[in-house]
C-alpha cells in the first residue's frame, strides 16, 4: 500500500483528505473522494482501500460499563474482541466507558457523534436492558453489536451465551442430588441476563413440580434477607443458585455467620465460572461461560457488518457448561 504522502502527492490533495477517504469518513465531496481513490488504484493496482470494502484497518469503538463486578469477566471479553479486531484484522480498537444516561459533553458522546472521531462500527458490552447508548449508535447509522447479551433491539446483532439453558442445567443438577427447596439469589433486573437466568431457573423448577423463590439484590443483602426468614424453618432452601459467582462470594459469609455449612447444610451454585468460584471456600460449582470466544465472535461480527452491507443482523448464542466442584452435596432424604 502506498503511503499517505505518496497518495496525497499523486492526487494533489492533502494527507488529511486522503486519511478521511481511506477511513470512509463523511463530509468529503464526491469529486475529492473519486480523485483519491483513483490515485490509490493507480499506485496500488488491485487493492481496495476504503474500509467498507475491507476488514483491514477498521475502526471499532467498544463501549463498556463504567464498572463491572468481575475484572476477569471484563478482561476475557476484551481479549476476545482485541484478538478479532486487532490481531486478526489489523484494525483499531477504541475503548470508552459508559454510565447511563449519556451526557452530550461526555467523551463517549463525542466518539459517536463527531464526524472526525466516529468509528466504523460499535460493540456495546454488557448494556442494560433499556440502554439509550444503543439508540445513539443506531441513530448514527453505525453497525452495532451487543456483547454478552442474549437479545437486542431491531437493527443490532447480538453475541452472548445461553443464560436460560445454563440456569436450567444448574437446577437440574441440584434436583438430581435430591434438592427440592431451591432458591434463586441476587441480580439486577436492569440487565437481561438476570431475567434470563431466572427464567431458566423457574422453568426447571416448575417442570419438576417445585415452588420457585427468587430474591433479587446484591449477593450479601439478598442472602441476609433469606436467612432472616429462619434457617431452621422447614421451608428454608436446601440449595441456592446465585445469579453469578460475585454474588455468591458475597453471600457465603452471610450463610456461614448464620451457622450454615456449605455444602453440608446448604448447597450453592454460582454462574460465570470466574476466579471468584475457585477462591471461595469451598470452591463453587458454577456455570462456565466461554467469554473469550464470545468477545472474539463479537469482534468478527462487527467487522462483517462493516465489510458487507448485505450482512444480516445475527444472534449468536454460545453454550454454557456446568463445572462441578465442592459446594454441592446430596440433600438429606
Amino acid at each position: 500500500m502506498a503511503s499517505l504522502s505518496q497518495i496525497a502527492q499523486h492526487a494533489q490533495v492533502s494527507k488529511s483528505t486522503v486519511s478521511l477517504v481511506l477511513n470512509n469518513r463523511p463530509h468529503v465531496s464526491r469529486q475529492m473522494r473519486e480523485r483519491v481513490l483513483k490515485a490509490v488504484a493507480e499506485l496500488n493496482p488491485g487493492r481496495v482501500s476504503p474500509r467498507n470494502g475491507s476488514r483491514t484497518n477498521a475502526n471499532v469503538l467498544l463501549i463498556h460499563p463504567l464498572s463491572m463486578g468481575s475484572h476477569q469477566v471484563f478482561r476475557e471479553l476484551l481479549q476476545g474482541v482485541r484478538s478479532a479486531v486487532i490481531d486478526e484484522a489489523h484494525g483499531q480498537l477504541t475503548l470508552a466507558a459508559h454510565d447511563p444516561p449519556l451526557r452530550p459533553d461526555h467523551a463517549t458522546s463525542a466518539l459517536l457523534h463527531d464526524p472526525a472521531l466516529r468509528p466504523d462500527g460499535v460493540i456495546v458490552m454488557a448494556a442494560e436492558e433499556e440502554d439509550p447508548i444503543i439508540a445513539e449508535a443506531l441513530g448514527e447509522g453505525l453497525p452495532c453489536v451487543l456483547l454478552a447479551r442474549q437479545h437486542g433491539p431491531v437493527g443490532t446483532s447480538v453475541v452472548g451465551m445461553d443464560n436460560t439453558a445454563g440456569a436450567r442445567a444448574a437446577v437440574a443438577h441440584l434436583i438430581e442430588r435430591g434438592h427440592r427447596r431451591i432458591a434463586f439469589i441476587g441480580g439486577d433486573a436492569a440487565f437481561d441476563y438476570t431475567d434470563l437466568r431466572i427464567a431458566g431457573y423457574r422453568d426447571a423448577m416448575e417442570e419438576a413440580g417445585l415452588m420457585p423463590r427468587c430474591i433479587l439484590g446484591e449477593g450479601d443483602s439478598a442472602t441476609r434477607e433469606l436467612v432472616e426468614t429462619g434457617p431452621t424453618a422447614t421451608s428454608f432452601p436446601t440449595a441456592l443458585l446465585y445469579v453469578n459467582d460475585e454474588h455468591a462470594a458475597r453471600g457465603l459469609p452471610i450463610l456461614q455467620s448464620a451457622g450454615l455449612r456449605v455444602p453440608k447444610d446448604i448447597s450453592v451454585i454460582g454462574f460465570d465460572d470466574s476466579d471468584n468460584a475457585v477462591m471461595c471456600q469451598p470452591q463453587l460449582t458454577s456455570v462456565r461461560v466461554p467469554r473469550y470466544l464470545i468477545g472474539r465472535l463479537a469482534g468478527r461480527t462487527v467487522l462483517d457488518h462493516i465489510q458487507y452491507r448485505e450482512f444480516e443482523h445475527a444472534t449468536v448464542l454460545l453454550r454454557t457448561e456446568l463445572v462441578i466442584r465442592e459446594s454441592v452435596a446430596d440433600a438429606e432424604r
